[in-house]
C-alpha cells in the first residue's frame, strides 16, 4: 500500500502544480506543463518495485537492464545521431562541430567513470587490496592461481559490501542519472516549444515523448539499482531528472528563442553520454547459465530497442 500511496501522492502534487499554473498562466503555459508533467509521472513508475521481494527484484534487475541496453542503444541510432545533425542540414552547426561535441560527451563520462573508480579503489578507508585467504581451495589450494585470486576478490567484494551497508555504487549509475537530467531537459524544451506552435503539434510531441520514456525509465531504474543505488535513491534521482524537464519547459516559454536554440549543442553531448553507457551497458547483461534466460535476456534487448523503433515510427506518423 505504501507504493501506491507515493505515487497517488506525487500524482496529486503534479496535478495541483498544473491547477495552479492555469489560475495565473496562459493557456500554453498550462497545455505545455500538463503536458510535461504528464511525461514526469513515469519518474514514479519505480515506486511499483518497492513492495517486491529483494530476491525477486534482484532477477527483475537483470532484465531491466536489458531493456535499459536496447533502449539506450535504440535511441542513439534512431534518435539521437540523426536529431544531432539536423543542425547541419539547417546550416546552424557544422558537421566537425557535433561531432566533437558527441566526443566532448563521451569523453566526460569516460572520465568521470575513471574518477568514480579511482575513488572507490584508492582512496581513503575505501581503499582496498586483494589479499588470498588461507582456507582457499581452489585449483588445488595453489597460492597465486587465478581462480584462487578472483575467491579472495569474491570474499572482499562480500565483505565490502556488509563493512559499507552496500554503499559501492558502480560509475554507471551516476552516469544513467546524468544523461536522463540532460535528456528530460531537451524533452521540456521540446514540449515547450510544439505547445509554442500548437495544441495538436503539442500533443503529438507528448505522445512521442510518453512512447519513448517508457523503456528509457524502466530501464534506467533498473540500471541504478543494479548499479548498487538503492530504489528510494532511484526513484528520488528519477523525480529529479523530470523535474528538468519541467525547467526546460518553462524557459522555453519565458525566453522563447534563446533557450530554444540550445539543445542543439546538448543532444550532441548528450549522444555522447548515451554512446559510453550503451558500452558499458552492454558488458552488465549478465551470462545466463541457461539457454532459456539467455534467449529471454536478448529478447528484453530487443524489445527496448524496437520500442525506441516503433516511437520514431509514431513520430513520423503523428509528423511531430
Amino acid at each position: 500500500m505504501k507504493n501506491i500511496a507515493i505515487f497517488a501522492g506525487g500524482t496529486a502534487l503534479l496535478v495541483a502544480v498544473v491547477a495552479l499554473t492555469g489560475l495565473v498562466a496562459p493557456p500554453v503555459w498550462t497545455e505545455a506543463i500538463g503536458a510535461v508533467l504528464l511525461v514526469s509521472e513515469l519518474s514514479l513508475a519505480g515506486v511499483f518495485a518497492l513492495s517486491v521481494q529483494p530476491s525477486t527484484l534482484a532477477y527483475i534487475t537483470k532484465f531491466l537492464v536489458a531493456l535499459g541496453a536496447g533502449a539506450i542503444l535504440g535511441n542513439i541510432i534512431i534518435h539521437l545521431f540523426p536529431e544531432s545533425y539536423e543542425a547541419v542540414a539547417d546550416k546552424k552547426l557544422e558537421a566537425m562541430t557535433v561531432s566533437l561535441l558527441m566526443s566532448a560527451g563521451f569523453l566526460v563520462c569516460l572520465v568521470l567513470d575513471k574518477w568514480l573508480k579511482f575513488r572507490c579503489h584508492h582512496g581513503g578507508d575505501c581503499h582496498h587490496s586483494i589479499e588470498l585467504c588461507s582456507d582457499c581451495t581452489c585449483d588445488g589450494g595453489v597460492a597465486g592461481s587465478e581462480s584462487c585470486k578472483q575467491h579472495a576478490h569474491d570474499e572482499h567484494a562480500h565483505q565490502h559490501g556488509h563493512e559499507h551497508g552496500h554503499g559501492h555504487i558502480d560509475p554507471t549509475g551516476h552516469m544513467v542519472w546524468t544523461a536522463h537530467f540532460q535528456d528530460n531537459f531537451n524533452d521540456g524544451v521540446l514540449i515547450g516549444t510544439s505547445f509554442m506552435i500548437g495544441p495538436a503539434v503539442g500533443i503529438a510531441t507528448t505522445i512521442c515523448i510518453l512512447a519513448h520514456e517508457v523503456p528509457v525509465e524502466f530501464g534506467g531504474f533498473g540500471v541504478m539499482v543494479k548499479a548498487g543505488i538503492k530504489p528510494y535513491t532511484a526513484i528520488a534521482l528519477n523525480l529529479a531528472s523530470a523535474m528538468f524537464a519541467l525547467g526546460g519547459t518553462v524557459l522555453v516559454l519565458a525566453l522563447g528563442a534563446v533557450i530554444k536554440e540550445l539543445p542543439m549543442y546538448l543532444t550532441p553531448i548528450g549522444t555522447g553520454f548515451a554512446l559510453y553507457l550503451a558500452c558499458r551497458l552492454v558488458p552488465m547483461m549478465e551470462d545466463e547459465a541457461s539457454m532459456r534466460k539467455s534467449l529471454l535476456t536478448a529478447a528484453v534487448f530487443l524489445l527496448g530497442f524496437g520500442a525506441m523503433v516503433a516511437s520514431k515510427y509514431l513520430e513520423l506518423w503523428l509528423g511531430a
